[in-house]
């Protein structure tokens, strides 16, 4: 009996040592700015490098590598909102995005976020200065905004006010014909990167008091439900402050009408953030967040079905389905990166 002890305790022992060497020196996200110049040119280089090899799902008109994310983001919009695994499925969905810059274009670093509370105006919502940052630089950054383009209604269901662009990207590394993106648009006909920049709801809805207020809930399904919050403009919610007040009504990231779910290049580092203010929110509470789900199976269904920890999302064929359990620990295995804090990481 004691012999057998000793044997189950020494295959818990290396199980856990092979969950630990499997992510033993994590990635370490930063917020862009923090990232040296050469740093940003290796990460802008590997998403142009995804964006030029061939795509491998076989979605509708995923052309690259690139398109691949595109199409299985909007393939799943439907069902990866409003729901309780929106958190998760997103984190993992980044970091399969993480994987593949890293394993098929070289890239030595982390996924970067955006932290677009820093520059968020408190008081003045019409405010052009978080646009005036790094982040939208041509050179230190992912470029700027489109050229003013009229809407009609059919493209503006949200009646949206306040556009500035719309047009084609116009400067930085991201611009047509270099950078073009096939998903949503007629087969063989890829459009350009657009922006559309809002900013009402790029100050509005990215406050630190909303992140502050959504990481001061108690458990995750209240965590999870104030990170979305409702769907519409009268009320903000940080999920919507990347796509809409950068993607606007004609945006690759805002564009529901021609292009649900659409990818801009900066839809990573928007949800970077939001899987950093979700990791900050787990660190106050462990080992009890990473072990902690809840929320709707069905989008807004909040008195049906919940999601559980073995509940499984699924990414297509960019990685293997995985339980929400396992998505929990960024270093637990599925996953392997960590968040850069004042210069460690943690």
């Amino acid at each position: 009996m004691h012999f057998a002890k000793l044997i189950s305790l020494g295959l818990l022992l290396l199980l856990g040592d092979s969950v630990a060497s499997s992510c033993r020196k994590p990635p370490l996200r930063k917020e862009w700015r923090e990232l040296n110049m050469r740093e940003r040119r290796d990460y802008i280089g590997a998403v142009r490098c995804l964006a030029a090899l061939p795509a491998i799902t076989g979605l509708e008109n995923a052309v690259t590598h690139f398109d691949d994310f595109q199409a299985t983001h909007s393939d799943q919009t439907p069902y990866i909102h409003w729901v309780g695994h929106f958190a998760l499925w997103h984190r993992y969905f980044l970091a399969t995005y993480e994987k593949a810059l890293r394993e098929k274009c070289s890239y030595q670093g982390a996924q970067p976020y955006w932290n677009w509370s820093l520059d968020a105006s408190s008081t003045d919502n019409s405010s052009m200065a978080i646009y005036e940052t790094d982040i939208f630089h041509p050179v230190r950054g992912f470029g700027g905004n489109g050229k003013y383009t009229p809407a009609n209604t059919t493209q503006n269901p949200f009646n949206l006010t306040g556009r500035t662009g719309g047009g084609c990207v116009e400067d930085g590394p991201f611009t047509a014909p270099g950078f073009t993106l096939a998903v949503g648009n007629p087969k063989g006909q890829p459009d350009c990167l657009r922006r559309d920049y809002i900013p009402s709801i790029m100050n509005f809805f990215s406050r630190q008091n909303l992140v502050d207020h959504i990481q001061a809930q108690s458990d995750y399904v209240t965590f999870a439900r104030a990170l979305e919050n409702i769907p519409n403009f009268s009320q903000p919610n940080i999920h919507g402050s990347g796509h809409f007040g950068v993607g606007g009504v004609l945006g690759t990231l805002g564009n529901s009408a021609l292009s649900p779910g659409g990818v801009d290049p900066l839809f990573y580092l928007h949800h970077g953030n939001l899987d950093r203010i979700f990791w900050e929110w787990q660190q106050k509470d462990l080992p009890t967040r990473y072990h902690q789900v809840g929320g709707p199976v069905t989008p807004l269904d909040y008195t049906g079905v919940n999601v559980t920890l073995d509940f499984e999302v699924n990414i297509g064929d960019l990685a293997p389905n995985a339980t929400l359990e396992n998505l929990l620990d960024t270093e637990g295995g599925t996953l392997c990166y960590s968040y850069w804090n004042n210069g460690k990481g943690q």
